[in-house]
């Protein structure tokens, strides 16, 4: 590997400014945290004294630093001290609290754990499902167990629209689940909170809405009554608020509110959050490392002054890269990698308490508390990156240097700052939203994914359910008119395409298609091959994918000699810049494992082919394999896919082609939501890929 520090570049223009310390106002409000008694900031207060007063859904606003997290479990509390003062009025509430990953979990469930001894709280998450080595249905009852028993549960979302989907009921052959059905699951909260919300797209974020979608359907009775903790409340917390949230709520005719958490500039009755900062923008020709290099010295004299230094790129490749060079050239430094390419167990906490220097991917950007007073940032894609990146630095009254990289972008930074030496935090985030560009919420598109998500938790409550729940939902979808404009399109184009696939699939066997045993007679059709066999086996695939909340990455086990870690990580990042060295046989029953086992980084290749699923492919087997570059354009991807095939079904004759061309007007219109969430990727090989 080449020295990324060897080379000598020309000097770098910058500016600087400085922005005002931050405090966060305290109220006359005052709750015990940690042995010591505090006085809470709005959003705490109001959540713990007003959480009654709150509509259906509130939106949370609120900074870095400024201690939400705290408040999560007050309604919780207040409702055990109202129970032990015997008020008859008071019932028994437990919360739910979803964060964007098990990393966040585990340390927030930590924290809780040590500030509220006097609360019951587990989290549910896959390792912790692990721990009871349960399978399927018998997982799901054990994950209902847990709830049951808690106070406040802390999950992520993929547990959440796994079971929503009825993913855990697919394994299992009875027909008596009525004590396991998600709605059963939805009902023992009182309240739900979606912390770091701004992370999600607007498919996870309509995904999330569902939940709402079903509260309705199946819940009727749990609606929220002001005055009262009945019913189900549903908070979105976040520094870096999605408008578009607000406007779907608005839209739907939900009861919500807005609470911010105001900054101020003063230190009367307020708690520091952030000291004074020092912004430097760089404009730098070459790449970040280069950066690096020439704040090398002033990275040292943080360092040597027993402070600690963050450094934020937005590639897992430059940090790597950058973390082998400052290793030797800083070996009396502990130098840590925070990012999602960990070695299985590993205390992320401990470690970055215990490094020095540490190099940081967007994995820095939520929950994570580095305790630098110094951070060199690439500003990330989107504005919500950037500001969460930020309120990485100098929490509490402690000053400190953020550096930021701009190259291509620096005169326009300079023009907006000019003359500009000391900014209040509010000026300078609202400057910085007017330079960055905000990521795109396509608000009209959440209809259509709302449709589909409808269709799939009906389908598999029908297929693996009591039929009479499915019946139920049915009738409640037009009762309530909730199946209307978009959402009644989407949700009917699916059931068009179903109906479609089974009379295909009735045709062939010469029976009705059983929606109770469809897996099975797929599995069969593959014993018969055919143009309906295949018709058959790839909607099956396209509906698997719903189960997912996030898109369909291949993750895979890595062995990395040169890092001596055993991880999971994506294959696709993999191929594309690590030398794999073997792949490995690990296990042929139930399903096959292989182990990858890797060495250093090589020249990023993009010269991959994935084998993918989820793409129309009867009689064109071409359109299962997609070339990098596809990738990035799918639903263009999906279209040709379909007219490949309908090119080849005009030159036959029959009823099984006329069939067939019905079908495809369906098919390609799934197009308009055909992204990496609907991409189910078998495999991913290159030019030298071991296999």
């Amino acid at each position: 590997m080449w020295n990324m520090f060897s080379k000598t570049t020309r000097p770098m223009d910058s500016f600087s400014l400085d922005i005002l310390p931050q405090y966060v106002r305290q109220t006359d409000e005052k709750e015990r945290i940690n042995g010591q008694e505090h006085r809470l900031h709005e959003v705490q207060k109001r959540i713990k004294k007003d959480f009654e007063q709150l509509p259906e859904f509130t939106i949370i606003t609120a900074p870095t630093g400024t201690g939400k997290s705290y408040a999560f479990p007050f309604p919780v509390l207040n409702a055990k001290k109202k129970a032990g003062s015997g008020m008859d009025s008071s019932r028994a509430i437990r919360g739910m609290i979803v964060l964007p990953t098990n990393a966040l979990i585990a340390e927030l469930s930590a924290s809780f754990q040590k500030t509220y001894p006097q609360l019951v709280i587990n989290e549910l998450t896959g390792p912790a499902l692990n721990r009871w080595e349960l399978k399927g249905h018998a997982r799901w009852k054990k994950a209902i167990d847990i709830v049951e028993e808690s106070d406040l549960i802390i999950t992520n979302p993929d547990i959440v629209n796994y079971a929503m989907h009825g993913g855990y009921h697919q394994w299992t052959r009875s027909k008596k689940t009525g004590g396991t059905r998600f709605s059963r699951f939805l009902s023992a909260f009182g309240y739900v909170i979606f912390d770091e919300y701004h992370l999600y797209d607007e498919a996870q974020i309509a995904n999330i809405l569902t939940l709402v979608k079903l509260r309705y359907l199946f819940l009727q009775h749990y609606g929220v009554r002001p005055g009262s903790s009945e019913g189900i409340r549903f908070l979105f917390v976040s520094a870096t608020p999605e408008v578009g949230l607000r406007t779907l709520l608005k839209n739907e005719g939900y009861a919500h509110e807005e609470i911010i958490e105001h900054i101020v500039d003063s230190p009367a009755s307020a708690r520091a959050i952030h000291g004074r900062l020092t912004v430097e923008f760089v404009d730098h020709p070459q790449n970040v490392a280069h950066l690096v290099h020439g704040k090398l010295s002033e990275i040292l004299e943080v360092l040597r002054q027993g402070k600690r230094a963050l450094l934020i790129l937005d590639k897992l490749r430059d940090v790597q890269e950058l973390a082998a060079e400052l290793r030797t050239i800083l070996p009396q430094y502990t130098v840590y990698e925070s990012t999602g390419y960990v070695a299985k167990g590993e205390d992320h906490g401990a470690l970055v308490k215990a490094a020095q220097l540490i190099i940081a991917t967007n994995k820095a950007e939520v929950g994570v508390n580095y305790d630098v007073e110094y951070c060199l940032m690439e500003p990330g894609k989107h504005y919500q990156n950037f500001v969460q990146r930020f309120g990485r630095v100098s929490r509490g009254d402690l000053s400190g240097k953020v550096v930021v990289s701009v190259p291509n972008r620096y005169a326009k930074f300079r023009r907006r700052f000019k003359k500009k030496e000391e900014l209040s935090y509010y000026d300078f985030i609202d400057a910085m939203r007017e330079l960055l560009q905000g990521r795109r919420f396509y608000i009209d598109r959440v209809p259509m994914y709302w449709g589909e998500y409808l269709w799939s938790i009906e389908n598999y409550i029908r297929r693996h359910q009591e039929y009479s729940v499915g019946k139920y939902l049915r009738r409640r979808l037009e009762e309530t008119g909730m199946l209307e404009g978009k959402v009644r399109q989407r949700y009917y184009l699916l059931d068009r395409i179903h109906r479609k696939i089974c009379a295909m699939m009735e045709a062939v066997q010469g029976h009705k298609a059983s929606q109770r045993h469809w897996d099975e007679q797929v599995e069969a059709l593959q014993q018969r091959g055919g143009r309906v066999a295949q018709w058959a086996l790839w909607w099956k695939n396209y509906l698997e994918t719903y189960l997912t909340f996030r898109d369909g990455s291949k993750v895979v086990l890595i062995e990395d000699r040169q890092k001596g870690q055993t991880l999971e990580y994506s294959l696709d990042w993999i191929l594309q810049h690590k030398v794999i060295k073997e792949v490995v046989p690990i296990q042929k029953e139930p399903y096959e494992i292989v182990k990858y086992i890797v060495g250093p980084l090589k020249e990023q290749d993009k010269d991959l082919q994935y084998t993918v699923s989820t793409l129309p492919n009867v009689g064109v087997q071409g359109n299962n394999y997609l070339s990098y570059q596809e990738v990035f354009d799918l639903d263009k991807v999906f279209r040709r896919a379909v007219e490949r095939i309908d090119d080849k079904l005009r030159k036959g004759v029959g009823s099984l082609e006329e069939a067939q061309r019905d079908l495809l007007e369906d098919v390609v219109q799934l197009s308009h939501t055909f992204d990496r969430k609907r991409l189910k990727i078998e495999e991913i090989e290159n030019n030298d890929n071991i296999l």
